[in-house]
């Protein structure tokens, strides 16, 4: 579609973009009319920036909104920092609070909080929800993020989704990051699942889908993901899969993956 009808702009999922540059490198196509490509809805690795960048000519632009928010920080058109969420929209107000809802200082990690002209007034018929997510017109996300000193928000995380390990907190997204730099690799999911020793929390599994005719080990990319990580976040267990579930929107679907683990176990 972007060869034949020449499009200018367009919007995807970090999912969807990976199946793009797939396609561009088995069967590359007239792709240069791109002038703006947004992308949201989950991490997007540096690797799918740095491919992006080489197969579509452009730097991709990263953004989060949500359905309750929708579009509230984006990296604005010649200020692309790749891997940052970007700053704040116009009329959009965004910090970074701790547990107690109190503003931490840049480089810190916490929760996100947005207010935006078009945020939600409620959830239908769920006011306990509506309490939770809504203070002072302010909208809990459940998103981790950080503030650097120029203003760009950096993802860290999801609260919920926060793997628990000897005390320590891992985002499967960073473990996901280190695991897409293996160039066999074409989709990655992390969870955390309960250790048969109770005192240590969780253990980290990594699914993963490889690229079409391309061929990996276990060990190996334990040992790839060992050179870029903490070794308390290398993933005790790497399992091969054709590809990864995916809900309607086209996200990976985390919450599948531990109920495969359920399953299986």
């Amino acid at each position: 579609l972007i060869e034949r009808f020449q499009c200018t702009c367009t919007f995807g999922l970090p999912s969807m973009v990976q199946l793009l540059l797939e396609e561009q490198t088995l069967s590359p196509r007239q792709v240069r009319s791109i002038r703006a490509f947004f992308v949201g809805g989950d991490a997007v690795p540096l690797s799918t920036h740095e491919r992006f960048q080489e197969q579509f000519g452009i730097a991709l632009r990263e953004c989060f909104g949500m359905t309750e928010t929708s579009f509230a920080i984006g990296n604005p058109a010649g200020a692309i920092r790749p891997g940052s969420l970007g700053i704040p929209g116009d009329g959009v107000q965004a910090m970074v609070v701790d547990s107690n809802g109190r503003e931490v200082p840049d480089g810190q990690t916490g929760e996100l909080i947005v207010k935006t002209p078009v945020s939600l007034v409620g959830y239908w018929d769920d006011p306990a929800a509506t309490k939770a997510a809504l203070k002072d017109c302010w909208l809990f996300t459940g998103d981790l993020v950080r503030r650097d000193s120029d203003g760009y928000f950096w993802f860290e995380g999801r609260k919920k989704q926060i793997i628990v390990r000897d005390g320590f907190n891992i985002s499967p997204q960073e473990v996901e990051e280190a695991i897409y730099t293996h160039p066999a690799v074409l989709e990655v999911g992390v969870i955390g699942m309960p250790d048969s020793v109770e005192a240590r929390g969780e253990r980290v599994l990594a699914f993963v889908a490889l690229r079409d005719g391309c061929v990996t080990s276990e060990d190996e990319l334990r040992e790839h993901a060992r050179g870029r990580l903490a070794d308390l976040k290398v993933p005790e267990k790497i399992l091969f899969m054709e590809k990864l579930p995916k809900g309607i929107s086209g996200k990976i679907q985390r919450a599948a993956l531990k109920q495969l683990q359920l399953a299986a176990a």
